[in-house]
């Protein structure tokens, strides 16, 4: 003779799911035992009812709240449609969102990798290097100098990729500005900073006249590196501009400043190594 009723541990065995699940799923009215023996208390579950618990956990794994769990299956099947439908639109979001993070984190692997293998290089020494091609988000900017704060302009991009994009933007910025024989610090006037833009990805808007998606291709680079220091910026800068011009190497482009922190604590004092870099002319 076939069993028709079933203890709550072993409904719970049957199902993959705990006793004290399924008691907390009575106490909200959300799936009841078929029986509860009035002496000994203890409840008894039909085992037709195992088929209306696997439709709680299938929508349970798919991320559904009990509150709208115990509304569906009082509902008409039909009715699950909708609900279906826009589960499916907020999964594929996820998935987006999610894939999203897997570039950031391989994104942030290679940026991490490259800035320890500057931390290793010789402070103050110029040096050639291959620099893959990017992606960058561009911010003009008329008045801003190595003396000054990038980290509010930076806020107008940050903006643009989290309110307009759904995206967040990276721990990282640069400046760009022209090659030049300056004198002094305050002469270096950025004509922009900028954030990379991870892989090949395209904007859903197009950016305002100020904000502009630049591709820097990839090549031969002739770069200097230093732990930031405002002080120390134009002697930095002047032994950069003097190798190219004593060498007679022909460059093209701007120069790339680029800033990447040491550590992430806002508690103390700013660390970050900077690299100035410029591509080298390619033979025609």
């Amino acid at each position: 003779m076939n069993k028709q009723m079933y203890s709550i541990g072993e409904v719970a065995e049957l199902n993959n799911i705990s006793i004290q699940t399924l008691r907390y799923y009575d106490k909200i009215g959300l799936f009841a035992p078929a029986f509860i023996d009035p002496v000994s208390n203890y409840r008894y579950y039909h085992e037709k009812q195992f088929f209306y618990l696997d439709i709680i956990k299938y929508l349970k794994y798919i991320d559904t709240p009990l509150s709208q769990i115990k509304e569906l299956i009082t509902q008409d099947v039909v009715q699950m449609l909708p609900f279906l439908e826009e589960q499916a639109h907020i999964i594929d979001k996820k998935i987006s969102q999610l894939q999203e993070a897997k570039k950031m984190i391989h994104h942030r692997y290679l940026q991490i990798k490259e800035q320890n293998s500057l931390a290793n290089r010789p402070q103050g020494q110029v040096y050639t290097r291959f620099v893959e091609e990017q992606n960058q988000l561009h911010l003009s900017t008329t008045d801003l100098t190595p003396r000054g704060n990038p980290d509010v302009y930076m806020r107008d991009l940050a903006n643009l990729l989290e309110t307009k994009e759904d995206r967040v933007v990276g721990n990282f910025y640069g400046c760009v500005y022209e090659l030049k024989d300056y004198q002094d610090t305050d002469q270096i006037v950025y004509s922009s900073i900028y954030t990379s833009l991870i892989g090949d990805e395209q904007l859903s808007d197009k950016p305002t006249p100020e904000i502009t998606k630049k591709h820097i291709p990839k090549g031969i680079y002739i770069c200097i590196c230093f732990k930031w220091s405002v002080s120390q910026y134009l002697q930095y800068y002047k032994t950069f501009y003097e190798y190219i011009i004593n060498n007679n190497i022909l460059t093209e482009g701007p120069v790339y400043e680029v800033s990447l922190p040491n550590r992430y604590s806002s508690y103390e004092e700013d660390d970050f190594i900077t690299e100035l870099r410029i591509k080298v002319k390619e033979n025609d």
